[in-house]
């Protein structure tokens, strides 16, 4: 990964904390409605940790990525 990579991921990943804290601002000053949208976040959130876990645990697709050619 190059400089530049690095760069536009940080850019994104710093992006989206913002975004996600924004949301939840807003759920929380939409209480009691907002609960509908919080829970819709800790249900996304779950999914993204869990495909996390796999992707970072499958020595396979890191085989994969590394030793074939694309």
């Amino acid at each position: 990964m190059d400089k530049y990579e690095k760069v536009g991921f940080t850019c994104l990943g710093l992006l989206a904390v913002l975004y996600l804290l924004a949301l939840l601002a807003g759920v929380i000053l939409a209480f009691p409605f907002g609960l509908l949208g919080l829970v819709a976040l800790i249900g996304i959130g779950a999914l993204i940790i869990k495909v996390l876990k796999e992707r970072i645990g499958n020595k396979e697709d890191d085989y994969y990525a590394k030793h074939v050619d694309k």
